[in-house]
C-alpha cells in the first residue's frame, strides 16, 4: 500500500493545498489587544482606520507564522472548525497509523506576503468551489455559512528547493466564527473540464498510468522517465472535482531542468467520473490524456 501523505499546505496550493485546504498567534499577549487585532474593529465597533490590517489578514499571518515556526497548535488556532485539515489532529493519526504519513508543506519558505485580495467575499460563491462537495459530505454547510463574513487572502511565497527559488500564489478563504477570523478554504476559481481529444504529439505524452484508488478516492498520474523541458506545468482535473492538483517546472530553471516529479495525485468521484490530464506550454494548455472511470 502506497504511503498515504497529508500535507499542511501554507502558501503551496491544495491545496492543498491545497490542498488545499487552510487565531490569536502572533498578535500578541494581550487578549484583549488580540482580539480588537484579529477583528480589525476599533473598541467603539467603527469600521477599522486605513492603517489597521483587515482581520482576516492578521489571521493570516498567524498561521504563516505557526506554519513556519513549526507550531501545529498555533495553525490549528488559526482555522476553522470545520477546515477539512486539522495539523494536529493529522500528526496524531500519522503517529498512530503506519500507513499514514503527515508532512508540514513550509519547508524551504524564505518569505512571504499577506494581502487582502477581497473583504466582501460572499459566502454563497463558496459552493461553486469544485472540491466543497467532495469535503463537506458530512457536515451541513449552510448552517455552517450562516450569517457569517467571508474574505479573500492572498499569500505569496518565495521558497528553495532544490537549490532554484521558486515563487507561488494562493488565496485563502477566511470566514468568521464566533466574531473571529478564520482559515477555511483554498479558494479556487470555478473551472470547467477541458474539451478535445489528446494531443497527436509525442512530446507531449507526459503520462504513463492512472491508478485509481476508490476507497482514498484518489487518481494517481505517473509520469514517464523524461519530460520534455518546454512543458512547464502538468494539470489533472476530474469531471465531478474540477481543477484538481498538478505539478510544475520551477521558475528560473535551465533549459535542462523540466518536471520534478515522477508522479501526483488528485481526487476523483469513485462512483463514476472523467479524467482529464493537460499540459502548460508557452502558456497554452493541451490535453495529453483523458479517461472515464466506471465503479
Amino acid at each position: 500500500m502506497d504511503r498515504r501523505t497529508y500535507v499542511a499546505v501554507v502558501g503551496t496550493m491544495a491545496s492543498a493545498g491545497l490542498a488545499g485546504c487552510v487565531g490569536e498567534l502572533g498578535l500578541g499577549d494581550d487578549d484583549e489587544n488580540d482580539d480588537d487585532a484579529n477583528n480589525g474593529e476599533s473598541d467603539d465597533g467603527d469600521e477599522p482606520s486605513g492603517d489597521v490590517e483587515h482581520g482576516a489578514v492578521l489571521t493570516v499571518e498567524a498561521y504563516m507564522e505557526a506554519g513556519i515556526d513549526e507550531d501545529l497548535e498555533g495553525m490549528s488556532e488559526t482555522i476553522h472548525t470545520h477546515h477539512p485539515f486539522d495539523p494536529v489532529e493529522m500528526a496524531a493519526e500519522a503517529e498512530e497509523n503506519e500507513d499514514v504519513e503527515f508532512t508540514l508543506g513550509t519547508d524551504g519558505i524564505d518569505d512571504y506576503e499577506v494581502e487582502l485580495a477581497d473583504e466582501g467575499y460572499e459566502t454563497d460563491e463558496i459552493y461553486d468551489i469544485s472540491y466543497v462537495e467532495f469535503w463537506f459530505q458530512e457536515v451541513d454547510l449552510e448552517d455552517v455559512l450562516e450569517g457569517e463574513d467571508a474574505a479573500l487572502v492572498t499569500v505569496e511565497t518565495e521558497a528553495t528547493i532544490a537549490g532554484e527559488t521558486v515563487t507561488e500564489s494562493e488565496t485563502l478563504i477566511v470566514l468568521t466564527e464566533d466574531g473571529e477570523w478564520r482559515v477555511f478554504l483554498t479558494y479556487e476559481e470555478s473551472t470547467e473540464l477541458p474539451d478535445g481529444e489528446p494531443v497527436d504529439d509525442k512530446t507531449y505524452r507526459v503520462v504513463d498510468d492512472l491508478e485509481f484508488d476508490a476507497a482514498d478516492e484518489t487518481v494517481r498520474v505517473d509520469l514517464v522517465d523524461s519530460i520534455d523541458s518546454s512543458i512547464e506545468e502538468i494539470v489533472a482535473y476530474s469531471e465531478s472535482r474540477g481543477r484538481g492538483s498538478s505539478v510544475y517546472e520551477p521558475e528560473d530553471s535551465d533549459d535542462n531542468y523540466a518536471i520534478p516529479a515522477t508522479w501526483f495525485s488528485s481526487n476523483f468521484d469513485p462512483d463514476g467520473d472523467e479524467i482529464v490530464v493537460t499540459v502548460v506550454v508557452d502558456g497554452e494548455e493541451l490535453v495529453v490524456c483523458r479517461e472515464t472511470y466506471e465503479p
